[in-house]
């Protein structure tokens, strides 16, 4: 049997900008070994592929499940895959996703786009980057590896940890090159947080804020550089340094980001993050809701002839 499959990019309304993924569509009755879902994602070769699988019967449940690949390995969360996955399948009444990391509720927002409730387990890890030898790397990345010293380590659910680097200028973020600094080592985080770890900078510019609508929007400009690729839209990154930033950095209950992510690399992303935080008798803030928004546009489709 052929699994059928779409491709958006995805954080965008614009074809061939924003971030791809693949859409796979998993018939009612079919099992797909995990070994065939990862050759699966593999021959995509994006930076994710997901599996959602359908049923019998749609008009018995607004929910479906669905599985999310890397080339490499499962992962439980992701956000351009959350977002994609949404507005794939909002058209048929879905209205919650079943996700590794939680169920994600998701729902209209504001011109046309789609928001989902983002499970999330945030850590912030007890050791900062320790910074690198300086004159060790050509002048602009000295400079990249001088400021990244003592940047968080911070998890927006187990797997997921990114290191925020927060730089002074978008000349300074427009310098950065894929795979100048070496890889970060797991030792780095906390007992218990250190499966699934990879190598992620998420390099950031605060751009300013202004109140709209009775909530300050911050405005941040990013890139996600690793070893080998610079990604163009991170939504799980973004839902991080937004919830960061409200729990570490800000004093506000509630908040709303614009972040702008992929520009250097000709794929200019839109990826809309609102954040609720708590204060409690102690002074602790606390996050209570965190929401991922943006669009989504259809590219192909198409189907796997034959299964690995």
């Amino acid at each position: 049997m052929a699994l059928p499959f779409t491709t958006l990019n995805v954080f965008t309304e614009t074809r061939f900008k924003g971030n791809p993924l693949a859409v796979v569509t998993v018939p009612p009755g079919m099992v797909l070994t995990q070994a065939q879902k990862q050759a699966i994602a593999r021959e995509f070769n994006l930076s994710e592929t997901v599996f959602v699988y359908d049923i019998e019967n749609p008009t018995t449940t607004d929910e479906r499940r669905f599985d999310i690949f890397t080339p490499q390995v499962e992962i439980p969360f992701a956000g351009h895959p959350t977002i994609g996955t949404a507005v794939f399948l909002h058209p048929h009444g879905v209205r919650t996703l079943l996700a590794k990391a939680g169920p994600i509720n998701i729902e209209p927002a504001a011109d046309g786009a789609l928001r989902a409730a983002i499970p999330h387990n945030v850590r912030l890890h007890q050791r900062c980057l320790p910074g690198l030898d300086p004159g060790s790397f050509p002048a602009s990345q000295d400079e990249v590896a001088r400021v990244e010293r003592f940047a968080p380590l911070f998890s927006i659910v187990k797997g997921m940890t990114f290191a925020l680097i927060e730089l002074p200028s978008l000349d300074l973020l427009g310098a950065v090159w894929v795979g100048a600094l070496p890889e970060l080592p797991a030792e780095l985080l906390d007992d218990g947080w250190r499966d699934g770890w990879v190598t992620r900078r998420y390099y950031y510019v605060r751009l300013g804020s202004e109140r709209i609508g009775g909530r300050t929007v911050h405005k941040i400009r990013t890139r996600m550089v690793n070893q080998t690729i610079e990604d163009p839209a991170t939504g799980s990154a973004a839902c991080a340094l937004s919830s960061y930033l409200s729990l570490h950095k800000l004093d506000e209950q509630s908040v709303t980001f614009e972040i702008t992510q992929g520009v250097e690399m000709g794929r200019a992303s839109n990826i809309l993050i609102d954040v609720e935080v708590s204060k409690g008798l102690d002074g602790a803030r606390k996050l209570e809701a965190l929401h991922l928004g943006g669009k989504a546009v259809p590219v192909m489709s198409g189907s796997i002839a034959a299964l690995p």
